[in-house]
């Protein structure tokens, strides 16, 4: 998470910058295209926060590194920010229902409960997982590790998402940073928290392809903003 301080306000949602709302297992492989699991480590969750991500593919024997800024802070503190979270979540969505397709989750209150779920999770593992270097607290786009370290890199509702908050020029340095220390990136979604296709897109895409870097908009069985059904996936060629 980034400039967790910095305040946005938008007609529907208001958030303080990037908030800690974490997803499932089930709704990563949804958003990333993740038909297996097993193989895919080392694999690193940039801007995971309290996703049970990487506590899931732990326990199934992947090697998984999630990487957020919130790890500095204690699992308690964290929590109290989820609950602060929600409330403005509700709000929101409450305000933008028409702009959500709900045949994945079928109602509000099952987001909730999902994110509630992960929560759970993601504290369960939070303390063990920092121990092993599991949870490192650390921000895009400069992330503390070897070149290659990864084979795959995850971006789940952060970069595109957060347009307003994190600029063009974040967006290509963070990018940059996922390729370097993985062979590939994958980024979900690719609309602003206003519903609307990310204006940073194109331009990201044209300055990876100047970069070397080979990028790819990809279909994903998943759509909960309306449109936003594909994920960015690059790699250098």
């Amino acid at each position: 998470m980034i400039k967790e301080t910095q305040r946005i306000s938008l007609p529907e949602f208001d958030l303080d910058g990037v908030v800690p709302w974490g997803r499932r297992l089930a709704e990563y492989q949804a958003f990333f295209a993740l038909d297996y699991i097993a193989g895919i480590g080392p694999v690193l969750d940039a801007g995971g926060g309290p996703s049970s991500f990487a506590a899931e593919v732990a326990s199934a024997g992947v090697r998984v590194v999630a990487a957020d800024p919130i790890y500095r802070l204690p699992g308690e503190t964290i929590a109290a920010r989820f609950e602060e979270t929600a409330v403005a979540m509700h709000e929101g969505m409450a305000r933008a229902t028409y702009r959500f397709n709900w045949g994945h989750y079928g109602s509000e209150e099952v987001v909730h409960r999902m994110r509630r779920e992960a929560l759970a999770l993601f504290l369960s593992d939070f303390e063990v997982g920092k121990a092993v270097g599991r949870y490192v607290p650390a921000a895009l786009p400069n992330l503390p590790f070897a070149d290659g370290a990864f084979r795959l890199a995850l971006s789940s509702h952060l970069l595109f998402l957060h347009g307003d908050t994190l600029d063009f020029d974040f967006h290509v340095a963070a990018m940059k940073e996922l390729l370097r220390v993985a062979g590939e990136v994958r980024v979900f979604p690719l609309f602003n928290l206003d519903g609307r296709p990310s204006s940073h897109l194109p331009g990201v895409m044209r300055a990876m392809g100047q970069d070397g870097v080979r990028c790819a908009l990809r279909e994903v069985p998943f759509e909960f903003q309306k449109g936003a059904r594909q994920m960015l996936v690059a790699w250098r060629g």
